[in-house]
Protein backbone atom coordinates (compact mmCIF):
# COMPACT_ATOMS: atom_id res chain seq x y z
CA UNK A 1 0.00 0.00 0.00
CA UNK A 2 2.48 1.93 0.48
CA UNK A 3 4.55 1.23 -2.19
CA UNK A 4 1.72 2.15 -4.53
CA UNK A 5 1.00 5.27 -2.99
CA UNK A 6 3.56 7.80 -4.34
CA UNK A 7 7.19 8.23 -2.65
CA UNK A 8 9.99 11.38 -3.04
CA UNK A 9 9.31 14.43 -4.32
CA UNK A 10 6.25 13.87 -5.78
CA UNK A 11 4.48 12.93 -2.23
CA UNK A 12 6.41 16.27 -0.21
CA UNK A 13 3.97 17.96 1.99
CA UNK A 14 0.69 15.74 0.91
CA UNK A 15 -0.78 14.39 4.16
CA UNK A 16 -1.98 10.93 2.47
CA UNK A 17 1.34 9.84 2.59
CA UNK A 18 1.13 9.12 6.08
CA UNK A 19 -2.10 8.04 6.29
CA UNK A 20 -0.87 5.03 3.66
CA UNK A 21 1.49 3.70 6.03
CA UNK A 22 -0.63 3.89 9.27
CA UNK A 23 -3.53 2.48 6.96
CA UNK A 24 -1.20 -0.48 5.95
CA UNK A 25 -0.34 -1.43 9.15
CA UNK A 26 -3.85 -1.63 10.08
CA UNK A 27 -4.71 -3.58 7.82
CA UNK A 28 -1.73 -6.01 8.15
CA UNK A 29 -2.39 -6.05 11.91
CA UNK A 30 -6.45 -6.96 11.38
CA UNK A 31 -6.33 -9.45 8.31
CA UNK A 32 -2.94 -11.48 9.58
CA UNK A 33 -3.78 -12.24 13.08
CA UNK A 34 -5.58 -15.48 11.83
CA UNK A 35 -2.75 -16.50 10.34
CA UNK A 36 -0.46 -16.06 13.11
CA UNK A 37 -2.81 -17.32 15.57
CA UNK A 38 -2.80 -20.54 13.21
CA UNK A 39 0.58 -20.98 13.19
CA UNK A 40 0.84 -20.92 16.77
CA UNK A 41 -1.72 -23.56 17.04
CA UNK A 42 -0.02 -25.85 14.67
CA UNK A 43 2.91 -25.60 16.73
CA UNK A 44 1.44 -26.85 19.93
CA UNK A 45 -0.75 -29.49 17.97
CA UNK A 46 2.87 -30.86 16.63
CA UNK A 47 3.81 -30.52 20.30
CA UNK A 48 0.91 -32.22 22.21
CA UNK A 49 1.35 -35.11 19.74
CA UNK A 50 5.01 -35.80 20.52
CA UNK A 51 3.97 -35.18 24.51
CA UNK A 52 1.40 -37.70 24.07
CA UNK A 53 3.55 -40.20 22.02
CA UNK A 54 6.71 -40.18 24.55
CA UNK A 55 3.72 -40.47 27.55
CA UNK A 56 2.66 -43.71 25.98
CA UNK A 57 6.19 -44.48 25.62
CA UNK A 58 6.99 -44.05 29.05
CA UNK A 59 3.67 -46.33 30.20
CA UNK A 60 4.51 -49.08 27.89
CA UNK A 61 8.21 -49.45 29.08
CA UNK A 62 7.10 -49.30 32.98
CA UNK A 63 5.23 -52.10 32.31
CA UNK A 64 8.41 -54.31 31.64
CA UNK A 65 8.58 -54.52 27.48
CA UNK A 66 11.00 -53.06 26.27
CA UNK A 67 13.38 -56.05 24.75
CA UNK A 68 10.26 -56.68 21.93
CA UNK A 69 12.42 -55.92 18.39
CA UNK A 70 8.81 -54.48 17.24
CA UNK A 71 8.52 -52.10 19.73
CA UNK A 72 12.50 -51.04 19.41
CA UNK A 73 11.82 -50.56 15.51
CA UNK A 74 8.20 -49.03 15.96
CA UNK A 75 9.27 -46.43 18.66
CA UNK A 76 12.38 -45.34 16.65
CA UNK A 77 10.08 -44.79 13.35
CA UNK A 78 7.78 -43.01 14.82
CA UNK A 79 10.04 -40.60 17.16
CA UNK A 80 11.84 -40.14 13.84
CA UNK A 81 8.84 -38.59 11.65
CA UNK A 82 7.06 -36.82 14.70
CA UNK A 83 10.61 -35.44 14.89
CA UNK A 84 10.58 -34.15 11.25
CA UNK A 85 7.12 -33.35 11.39
CA UNK A 86 8.12 -31.06 13.95
CA UNK A 87 11.54 -29.61 12.41
CA UNK A 88 9.00 -28.74 9.05
CA UNK A 89 6.50 -26.97 11.02
CA UNK A 90 9.18 -25.02 13.13
CA UNK A 91 10.70 -24.19 9.93
CA UNK A 92 7.96 -23.42 8.04
CA UNK A 93 6.36 -21.13 10.82
CA UNK A 94 9.11 -19.55 11.64
CA UNK A 95 9.92 -18.12 7.76
CA UNK A 96 5.94 -17.21 7.24
CA UNK A 97 6.98 -14.81 10.19
CA UNK A 98 9.65 -13.46 9.04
Amino acid sequence: MWYYSGQGREMDGEWGHEVSICKAFRWATWYHCGSIAFGSFLIAVVQMIRIVFEYMIYQYEKVGNKENPVYKAFKCVARCILWCLDQCVKFITKNAYI
